[in-house]
């Protein structure tokens, strides 16, 4: 049984009584939780609210926050809210927006503590999942399926490898756990801009070795979930725009664009090159993906942290003495949902690789 409990989409609801025999409560609160280790060297931080900036219940302090994004200035967060829901940006540089100052202070207090629980000198390993949080809103024009935009059965993971870690940290050392429905490998490594970008590559060929065989188990079940929620988006951004070229789609949305443009990549991982960027070119592709070899990881593919890290300023506060090292890791969502041990297994294996001095 998983140490938390997730909806059907993989949101994180809350702990199960028997993970509060390894790990003692340090803060809940509507938005996130954070979870201490006994003996002190771990630390587990949760979230439970949405990264969707307006999809919130003010009354009960449930905010909409992206923590994998820097605290606006006053006005950068109430001109964020004027330009809501259509202003909204993927990659948008800040974590919330604000109709008010009062509304303002609340969710700073907010980000504040959040990250309180993150910097400091204590040697450490910090394992943090910024987009575990529920969508509570009904698809539409905006977000046309907002079940995928939260990072499902990462809390599930990032628990079982808080409960199953057992070495003692030499630094303060952030695991950001993400997940992601891309063609890429079981995990996706990011370096945040501040790993080394030969010693993320020396890890790979070592869980090949190590999990290579194991990762075969999801192989075509992972290859059917790809094909069959991502037509899904690619048929709604064809209906939408009248078009999947990736260069045509920039000019109208930024973010169909970008999701064309890591779909055609991870095809191509697999060898499927379009001839066309239709619907009938993506089924094409799709449908020559065959029996699929799936790799344990994939470094720096889809998403590399390094914009996230540059905005948390995270070189700054390892210079600092406020944070040792950090790694983004996506993991596929369909191993995540159907195999967390396995996931949480290669993360820790990938993490003492990195830090173990």
């Amino acid at each position: 049984m998983k140490p938390v409990r997730e909806d059907q989409y993989g949101a994180y609801l809350g702990v199960r009584p028997a993970f509060l025999r390894r790990l003692v409560t340090t803060e809940r609160d509507p938005n996130f939780e954070v979870y201490d280790s006994l003996d002190g060297n771990g630390r587990l931080i949760l979230v439970k609210s949405s990264r969707i900036p307006d999809d919130q219940d003010l009354a009960e302090g449930r905010y909409g926050i992206d923590f994998n994004r820097p605290k606006p200035e006053l006005h950068e967060a109430l001109q964020y809210a004027a330009e809501l829901p259509r202003g909204y940006q993927w990659l948008n540089g800040v974590a919330f927006a604000a109709r008010t100052e009062e509304e303002y202070q609340k969710k700073s207090e907010t980000w504040d503590r959040f990250y309180s629980y993150i910097w400091g000198a204590r040697p450490l390993t910090l394992w943090v999942t910024p987009h575990s949080g529920s969508m509570n809103r009904t698809p539409d024009d905006v977000f046309r399926f907002p079940e995928l935009m939260n990072d499902g059965f990462t809390a599930g993971v990032a628990a079982l490898c808080a409960l199953k870690d057992r070495r003692v940290p030499s630094k303060r050392v952030m695991i950001a756990v993400h997940s992601t429905g891309h063609l890429g490998g079981v995990l996706n490594l990011g370096d945040f801009g501040v790993l080394d970008e030969q010693e993320l590559d020396a890890v790979a060929p070592k869980m090949e070795v190590k999990h290579g065989e194991r990762a075969q188990a999801l192989a075509a079940a992972f290859e059917r979930d790809f094909r069959e929620t991502r037509m899904k988006v690619l048929e709604d951004i064809q209906r939408r725009w009248g078009t999947l070229d990736a260069e045509e789609l920039n000019r109208v949305s930024y973010d169909d664009s970008a999701t064309v443009k890591l779909y055609v990549k991870g095809l191509a991982l697999h060898g499927q090159r379009l001839g066309e960027h239709t619907l009938r070119g993506f089924r094409k592709a799709m449908e020559g993906l065959g029996e699929i070899r799936v790799p344990v990881i994939t470094n720096n593919f889809f998403y590399t942290g390094r914009n996230v890290g540059r905005l948390l300023e995270l070189p700054e506060k390892i210079a600092d003495g406020l944070l040792g090292s950090a790694l983004v890791v996506e993991c596929s969502r369909l191993y995540a949902a159907k195999d967390p041990e396995f996931v949480s297994d290669a993360i820790l294996d990938v993490k003492n690789e990195l830090f173990s001095s």
